[in-house]
């Protein structure tokens, strides 16, 4: 700065301050001149503005002596006027004083502030917003000008200085807690933010711990009335954080003690203060960390400031809150708006790679919020649910980086989740098969009509979770699972669900092999990330060690669907969905190699599609969309078509067994539809089986009728390729599909009747002559013998 801008700063500044001297003069008797006043001060703060770089403590000075006649008439000036007056001294402190403020005026400043800002006959709820908070940044701008220091000796903070300080606390927590705006409370917790950060004399900053501390957990509770600016409350975390650390941080108590104060200079009772000072600090914590849950970032933000400095600035004198402080670190990682920014899982880690024993405290809150897992997950609240296991699957998140041993987890993980995906399911199980619709569609009505736009979905919807209050806690449940997938707990994981399977009731079977599903997904979308990779990459293919997770449950699937629906009461709709969502993802990973497969598992998933259960029909029919892709097949006529020899075997051995399901007459009508004539030649043994059934079954109208369809649909699809291979050319429609009258029907069954009778007759009379024309060379070699 040189003399010329020095120069021109003070010819622009004179006109404006010997104008207001002579007001401020002359206010003194005339009170009338209060627009005028207002206009002066108008005048100058534009001109103080303009010249803050060039401001010096002379410069200041200057301006100051007619700004302070006005500060002296503070309560007889309107707001507006006070309001500027304080803002042109807040540029002389900030701007001009700076750093060379005079003790003895800052003493008068810091009484006149907290005078304005909450004097003994001035309520804090009736302040004026501009003074309040123009007076709280002025109180903010004195303290940074060093002023604490000016009230400080050698030994701290003087005794005739303390009261002087306490009044300007009290005053900046009233504005903090009563401010009657968000601008107000701003500059209030600024000013205490650096009282704070400039005061260094622990034995006065332990004189206002206490209520610093109360007031601050009272403005950071969110149950305080009014509600607070998601700004004050960032403010009053950063405040909170700053006192705690700089009265019972580690170093600070390090120094406290090596200068030998304390009470009575007594090593003990300075550990009983510590001790209960920590005590009341929990409490106080225990509110503010209820903030865990506030959708703004920047609050969540400044509360993991505040829970690691305590863990690790403070983790002598507050080891009682480290449990508390981890809970919160992992709660705010766990929060939808934090994950999607890892800077606050980095920072949350590194202070965990920098302390194993706050790792091993981790460790401990995880096996209790897993051992509470199943008691959560029977709540009616989703919220609830959801918040305990985005919680668990974070605390894996952060501790799987650090290559720490977890037996005890791998121990109780399987059977508590398993016991929790049950809990979860148990409670809307009843009303979820209540409201579920029946399926009124026939198989071969679906495959007539529309059939290929209701198998274009190759996606599954949620069978265990149905309803959409249940879909965030499957969501969570899924993301925690397929992390468990890529953990070393992984293992253990595994072979507990697949044992499961087999020992459990139904309920955590279904569970079980929901997990395994879920399990089964992450190693497939890690493989599906990492494929553009590894074609760059001349790798020996890996087996996957999934296999035998996925081979186990995929012969327990293969298993329950053998069963028939009807024959068995025991197998759940929902257990089969799953089954038939094991059989999907198996071919999904053997793709063409799943072929053979197809023996055992098509008429399984052909089967579930005649099923009454809306459901479980829309289940098999993704499945079979799914399969028939997988295996290479061009759709699913394609894939039916060229099992169709395997298919009528199935049939025809059930129907010797006589297991009359309806589901097996609506397969075989869908395999005559699909197939055409170039199934017919396969149905003799199968027909003779259909008459057999209604020759003992025709007391039954609705069985008769499934079966009469099949009969319908052989002689239908026999005439109608007769036809069309005879009289026109393939590529032309033989005729209109007409259904047949039973009339019709029965005629036609009646003249396939009466031939097979016949060929039944000759087949036994030229098989009675060849036993006649064998006995006598029997008798011959039997004499010879």
């Amino acid at each position: 700065m040189n003399d010329e801008q020095r120069a021109a700063a003070f010819r622009s500044l004179k006109p404006p301050c010997v104008d207001l001297s002579q007001l401020a003069l002359r206010f003194n008797v005339q009170k009338g001149l209060a627009r005028d006043l207002i206009n002066s001060l108008d005048r100058l703060i534009p001109v103080l503005q303009t010249y803050t770089s060039v401001l010096d403590p002379k410069l200041a000075d200057y301006v100051f002596f007619p700004l302070s006649h006005v500060l002296a008439e503070t309560k007889a000036l309107p707001p507006r006027a006070l309001g500027l007056a304080l803002r042109s001294l807040h540029i002389l402190i900030s701007s001009g004083w700076r750093q060379s403020l005079s003790s003895d005026l800052g003493k008068q400043l810091l009484i006149l502030l907290t005078f304005v800002a909450g004097g003994s006959d001035a309520k804090i709820k009736n302040l004026d917003e501009e003074v309040g908070e123009v007076s709280f940044e002025c109180i903010a701008s004195l303290f940074r000008a060093s002023v604490t220091s000016s009230l400080s000796d050698d030994d701290g903070v003087r005794s005739e200085h303390i009261p002087l300080l306490g009044h300007a606390v009290t005053v900046l927590l009233d504005g903090l807690t009563d401010g009657p705006s968000t601008k107000i409370q701003l500059s209030a917790v600024d000013g205490l933010d650096a009282l704070l950060s400039t005061l260094s004399d622990q034995e006065a900053l332990r004189n206002f711990f206490p209520g610093i501390v109360s007031n601050l957990a009272k403005v950071l509770s969110p149950t305080s009335r009014p509600r607070r600016s998601y700004k004050v409350v960032e403010a009053g975390i950063s405040t909170l954080e700053n006192v705690i650390s700089k009265v019972l941080g580690d170093a600070a108590l390090a120094r406290y003690n090596s200068r030998g104060r304390g009470f009575k200079t007594a090593q003990d009772n300075e550990s009983s203060w510590v001790k209960a000072t920590s005590s009341q600090v929990k409490l106080a914590l225990g509110n503010v960390v209820s903030l865990r849950y506030h959708e703004k970032v920047q609050v969540q933000d400044r509360l993991i400031s505040l829970c690691i400095s305590v863990l690790h600035v403070c983790r002598e004198a507050l080891t009682n809150c480290t449990t508390m402080m981890l809970e919160t670190l992992a709660t705010v990682c766990s929060q939808e708006s934090t994950q999607d920014d890892p800077k606050m899982s980095l920072r949350v880690q590194r202070l965990l790679a920098s302390n194993t024993e706050l790792v091993d405290a981790l460790k401990d809150s995880l096996y209790d919020w897993v051992i509470a897992l199943p008691r959560v997950m029977e709540s009616n609240d989703e919220i609830k649910r959801r918040r305990h296991i985005n919680l668990v699957s974070t605390s894996f998140r952060l501790i799987a980086p650090l290559n720490t041993e977890m037996v005890l987890l791998d121990d109780v993980m399987a059977s508590n989740l398993r016991s929790s995906v049950s809990a979860a399911t148990r409670t809307s199980a009843s009303q979820t098969v209540a409201t579920a619709p029946e399926g009124n569609l026939e198989v071969a009505k679906l495959l007539r009509s529309d059939y290929s736009s209701i198998v274009s979905s190759s996606t599954f919807e949620p069978v265990l979770f149905a309803g959409a209050s249940r879909k965030d806690t499957m969501t969570s449940l899924q993301a925690l699972t397929q992390q468990l997938g890529s953990l070393p707990v992984s293992t253990t994981l595994q072979r507990r669900l697949t044992n499961f399977l087999h020992t459990s009731s139904l309920q955590d079977q279904k569970a079980s092999l929901w997990l395994i599903l879920q399990l089964l997904n992450a190693p497939q979308q890690r493989q599906e990330s990492a494929s553009e990779v590894d074609k760059f990459l001349n790798l020996p293919a890996s087996e996957p060690e999934t296999n035998s997770l996925l081979e186990e449950a995929y012969a327990f699937s293969l298993q329950s669907l053998q069963k028939s629906t009807y024959d068995d009461q025991q197998v759940d709709w929902q257990l089969q969905c799953l089954a038939l969502e094991a059989f999907a993802f198996q071919a999904l990973t053997q793709k063409t190699d799943f072929r053979p497969e197809l023996v055992d598992a098509l008429y399984p998933i052909l089967e579930r599609m005649g099923s009454p259960h809306a459901a479980l029909q829309q289940h098999a029919i993704t499945t079979l969309k799914i399969v028939s892709s997988a295996c290479g097949y061009s759709d699913t006529k394609a894939c039916v078509v060229d099992n169709a020899d395997y298919l009528v075997n199935s049939l025809s051995l059930k129907l010797n067994l006589f297991d009359i399901s309806p589901q097996a007459a609506q397969v075989m009508v869908m395999m005559i539809r699909l197939c055409s004539k170039s199934l017919i030649p396969y149905l003799d043994d199968l027909v003779d089986s259909i008459f057999a059934i209604l020759e003992a079954y025709h007391g039954y109208p609705r069985l008769a009728e499934n079966f009469f369809e099949v009969l319908n649909a052989v002689v239908e699809e026999s005439s109608i390729s007769t036809s069309t291979s005879s009289t026109i050319p393939p590529t032309i429609s033989a005729r209109k599909y007409k259904p047949s009258t039973i009339a019709a029907a029965a005629a036609r069954i009646h003249s396939y009747l009466s031939r097979a009778q016949h060929q039944q007759h000759v087949s036994a009379e030229q098989l009675e002559l060849e036993q006649q024309e064998q006995s006598p060379a029997k008798l011959e070699e039997a004499g010879k013998a």
